[in-house]
């Protein structure tokens, strides 16, 4: 089905977004720390400060699904895409189904993850800062003006202004995925036919 051909690899880019982490030890060891452990306990404190345990959850949320959202938009409003979608008058709930379901999937997946995701980060922190510094900026965002960076930083992606970039951005990186999809599909079509020509 055409509208499937065209679909496909766009689907692609709505996988879970990856949680960059440490390398994962084999099973039964411990992952080496390069770092000092006073420089960790600061990190961790630091990490406390910008995303408080009971409110972790429902910071990463407030920050992914307006994104994951507006490119899901911008991927079924592309012309090219609705249009496909017309011909076949159920493929627009079954997309959207599925869409709302790979959010879902991501949400929890970002969830179970989060402890290794501010393990991680903690260690990023530690390799990069000192004692002091990590103490200076835990202190920066306990004020109010740090706590309301901290807040509407974690909203930004829902900004107008942002979202709009980021569909156009969309647009024109789904006619490229389309585009190369399709140079794809006929370098493997040119290859199976010289192997046929040539048996």
């Amino acid at each position: 089905m055409k509208t499937m051909k065209i679909l496909l690899p766009l689907l692609a880019l709505l996988a879970p977004l990856p949680l960059q982490a440490r390398p994962v030890a084999p099973v039964g060891q411990t992952a080496p720390s390069d770092v000092k452990p006073e420089r960790l306990a600061a990190a961790k404190a630091l990490i406390d400060e910008l995303m408080p345990p009971d409110r972790r959850d429902a910071m990463m949320e407030s920050m992914l699904r307006p994104l994951m959202a507006n490119i899901q938009k911008g991927m079924l409003d592309n012309p090219e895409i609705a249009g496909q979608l017309k011909t076949v008058p159920q493929a627009r709930s079954i997309i959207e189904e599925f869409l709302r379901n790979q959010t879902e999937s991501t949400m929890t997946l970002i969830r179970q993850n989060m402890p290794g995701m501010i393990d991680a980060m903690a260690h990023a922190y530690a390799r990069r800062f000192d004692t002091k510094q990590l103490g200076e900026l835990q202190r920066f965002f306990a004020t109010p003006t740090g706590r309301a960076y901290v807040e509407q930083s974690m909203q930004i992606m829902g900004d107008p202004d942002v979202a709009a970039w980021q569909r156009d951005l969309m647009q024109q990186s789904m006619k490229k995925t389309q585009k190369d999809a399709q140079e794809l599909a006929d370098k493997l079509a040119a290859a199976a036919q010289d192997k046929g020509n040539s048996q």
